[in-house]
């Protein structure tokens, strides 16, 4: 098990450094830094291999979250715009990331809030898994979630454009993504079911600092929004399967990811460096 503490989460000079890495055990992975920020091309919260001869596809590029708790709200996430511009600055609160390989979880803590993030992907599926677990001596709170939406071979980097409008379907428990007509649809599913807001735009010029600066556009269809009491959960599935091969029992799919952990343990580490977890091969 590897541990980020405090102080390296909120260094942004460090934490941007130091990044995290998952798979599916079939080519589809997430890895971003761990403040969330994408300083490489190839990260991604769901990167999804769909063909021994296709290139990687980078479909959810990351989740900005939001957390309003007795009238005061706090942005969790962490983007660096051109140029050299940190907005939000969400990494403030994080107060540790832990990760062996398998699940990552990241700890934010503010005011009368405490909320765990916790990713890992479904074996041999192309489905990332995202929870929120409010801690039970938390106080109410409201969580928004910013899902910012990418279609393209790992190797490139969007541009995106005022005329392209990916193409969003509403479902009973989330949205359909498809960023052409001929691209392959990927989902965004919640559990529970949570109310979903289109708004249909695009965020402009990312900074890819380990990519000589590079400028990224990535799109966001809309936000979903759930009210958490204490000790309350709520996910998002981000996924491109078919809903005969996705575990919509999000406890049993945890507790599968668990299992693997324990047959694949990582050696016990104090200290987090950008060299264990890297970009994966291309």
């Amino acid at each position: 098990m590897i541990v980020i503490p405090r102080e390296i989460c909120r260094d942004i000079s460090r934490a941007m450094t130091h990044e995290w890495f998952i798979g599916n055990s079939t080519d589809s992975y997430a890895s971003a830094t761990i403040t969330g920020a994408l300083t490489r091309r190839h990260h991604g919260l769901l990167v999804a291999s769909l063909g021994v001869s296709a290139p990687r596809t980078l479909m959810l590029a990351k989740m900005d979250e939001e957390v309003e708790v007795e009238g005061r709200m706090y942005k969790l996430g962490t983007n660096e715009y051109l140029t050299n511009v940190i907005s939000p600055d969400g990494f403030l609160y994080l107060q540790q990331v832990t990760c062996d390989g398998v699940i990552a979880k990241f700890v934010y803590e503010a005011g009368r809030f405490q909320l765990t993030k916790t990713i890992w992907m479904e074996h041999a599926r192309t489905t990332t898994y995202i929870r929120y677990t409010l801690a039970e001596h938390s106080a109410p709170a409201r969580l928004t979630l910013v899902p910012m939406c990418d279609d393209r071979p790992t190797e490139k980097i969007t541009q995106g454009s005022e005329a392209w409008r990916f193409q969003i379907e509403q479902l009973t428990q989330g949205i359909r993504v498809a960023a052409t007509p001929d691209a392959k649809p990927y989902r965004l599913l919640t559990e529970p079911a949570a109310p979903f807001t289109p708004l249909d735009l695009w965020y402009w010029r990312f900074q890819l600092r380990a990519e000589n600066d590079a400028a990224l556009d990535l799109y966001v269809p809309g936000l979903f929004r759930v009210n958490l009491q204490p000790a309350d959960s709520f996910s998002c599935i981000a996924t491109a399967e078919n809903d005969d091969d996705i575990d919509f029992n999000v406890s049993h799919a945890y507790e599968n990811a668990r299992a693997r952990t324990a047959s694949h343990p990582l050696p016990a580490s104090d200290q987090f460096t950008s060299a264990f977890f890297t970009a994966p091969p291309m």
